[in-house]
């Protein structure tokens, strides 16, 4: 009879260990995997540590350049939300049919400045001397991979500037954002055009000077739910990340916010 109970009592244990109990299993939330792109990545570190403080859900990052990310998902990568940094690629990935229908939304519109670590470099691009023994690197995103780097391209054409640095081996391409401004707080590039929301949101040295808006494509950018990623989880992000507190956080850290009623 002892016997009996013992063999009892480890059947249960076992069983314990493989059938977890209804209600852990309930209660058990999936984490969230977001691919944002690399301007993007600091504001959505800080919205994703309150939600997950909030909800109790982990949220996980893998940050690039957008055509980077783009070129991943297209290849099967497994994340749930894809962030990019321009509208081409989410309207690309719904015009394959790898998202999920309706999903696709503008999130914020970038902004693009000038910045000098030292005060020797005007961020006025018309007085720019490309000649100055100084100026070794003038630092932008790469505009094959990057929208911010686009950009940074058509405005350093707009001052006659981008072919002449391009010739005389002047202009550092980062991979992303990130990288460029990299090149700039390392010193390694005197000068370089970025997005603003990298230096709303990192402490920064010396100076920086808005780019007139008119002078390149606005910069879009929008989300999406990739396909078979739909769960309450990502809703709930969602959520959260429409809600007005989140959206005044977007404002202060550099973006303008989409007018209502666009998609």
């Amino acid at each position: 009879m002892k016997r009996l109970s013992c063999t009892l009592l480890l059947l249960a244990s076992l069983s314990g260990l493989f059938f977890p109990s209804l209600s852990n299993a309930a209660t058990q939330q999936k984490p969230i995997h977001l691919a944002v792109s690399a301007n993007f990545l600091a504001t959505l570190k800080q919205i994703s540590q309150k939600f997950t403080k909030q909800t109790g859900i982990p949220v996980y990052l893998s940050n690039g350049a957008t055509g980077m990310l783009y070129a991943q998902i297209k290849r099967g990568a497994p994340y749930d939300l894809f962030f990019a940094a321009d509208a081409r690629r989410p309207e690309l990935l719904e015009q394959a049919g790898l998202i999920e229908p309706n999903s696709r939304f503008t999130y914020v519109k970038g902004k693009l400045v000038v910045w000098s670590r030292t005060g020797y470099f005007s961020t006025d691009l018309a007085k720019l001397v490309v000649t100055s023994p100084q100026l070794r690197y003038f630092a932008i995103a790469n505009p094959k991979s990057a929208p911010y780097g686009r950009a940074a391209k058509q405005v350093l054409e707009h001052y006659g500037l981008y072919r002449t640095l391009l010739k005389s081996h002047q202009l550092a391409l980062g991979e992303n954002v990130g990288k460029t401004f990299h090149y700039v707080a390392t010193g390694n590039a005197q000068i370089g055009l970025l997005a603003k929301s990298y230096l709303m949101t990192h402490s920064v040295k010396g100076h920086f000077k808005d780019v007139d808006e008119s002078l390149y494509s606005p910069i879009i950018q929008q989300a999406v739910v990739l396909k078979g990623k739909k769960s309450s989880e990502v809703q709930q992000f969602l959520d959260f990340f429409r809600s007005e507190a989140v959206q005044v956080q977007l404002q202060k850290a550099g973006y303008d916010l989409p007018q209502k009623g666009v998609k």
